[in-house]
């Protein structure tokens, strides 16, 4: 594989017609930084027009968005709270960094929908709400064994953010759309048997895998791959609208 950028946040490497990120540590850091966001997203803009690629596999370093990372960022930007009402929503001393989180995460997944290539998501440790969302927008979605879905949100009263109540209530039917959101955690073999995970890949070789299973969707020529995706992504032309919507509620 040839690298082509690598910082302390994201490595972007490439492997035939395959684009791969690596996202690494200090991921909420990251995703609320307005520069190295940019950097993410001028890449994913650049590939769309190299017909040499043919698909995007991003994938997360174990435990990079876990509870620990997830739980120190909410609390340098959140405020002290009380135990009070439950209908108030959290408070936040530093907002534009949570509305840059927010805003930005929504960027990268209307930009990873729109993409006019096979988008591939590797996902293996502890995953927080915001980016199972992110996980959830890729064409393909293979985790390892071992994975766990923390629907964090739910112990912070916030939101589920990364677009998560939109792809979920696209895949399944309402009531489990709910169920999965409002439970603590799930496990990728609970994902897999209700057909949000294409496939659970072994603990040992997960990249290399990862890869494999990928290159089993480049023999397509490029126009057909971006037809086959524009076409199949009709159902989520409203992904814009809901974003919108998420916005008007939280008054971003």
């Amino acid at each position: 594989m040839k690298k082509i950028i690598d910082n302390d946040f994201f490595e972007i490497s490439r492997k035939d017609s395959i684009s791969i990120v690596r996202i690494k540590k200090n991921v909420f850091e990251f995703i609320s930084d307005i520069k190295l966001s940019g950097d993410l997203i001028n890449f994913l803009e650049n590939i769309s027009r190299d017909t040499e690629i043919k698909a995007l596999t991003f994938y997360n370093d174990p435990d990079c968005v876990n509870e620990y990372n997830y739980d120190k960022f909410l609390k340098r930007i959140m405020s002290k709270t009380k135990e009070g009402d439950q209908s108030l929503t959290p408070n936040f001393d530093q907002k534009n960094v949570r509305f840059r989180e927010i805003n930005t995460l929504n960027r990268f997944i209307k930009h990873l929908v729109g993409l006019n290539k096979i988008v591939i998501s590797g996902i293996q440790g502890s995953i927080v709400t915001p980016f199972v969302g992110l996980a959830f927008s890729a064409d393909f979605i293979y985790a390892r064994k071992g994975t766990k879905f923390i629907m964090a949100h739910n112990k912070y009263g916030l939101h589920p953010s990364g677009g998560l109540p939109f792809f979920l209530s696209n895949a399944l039917h309402h009531s489990m759309a709910m169920e999965f959101q409002m439970k603590d955690s799930f496990t990728a073999e609970e994902a897999y048997e209700m057909g949000l995970v294409n496939k659970i890949l072994p603990e040992q070789d997960f990249l290399d895998n990862l890869i494999r299973e990928t290159e089993k969707f480049t023999k397509c020529k490029h126009c057909t791959t971006q037809h086959t995706k524009r076409l199949t992504n009709f159902s989520r032309k409203s992904l814009s609208d809901y974003f919108e919507f998420e916005a008007g509620i939280l008054n971003l």
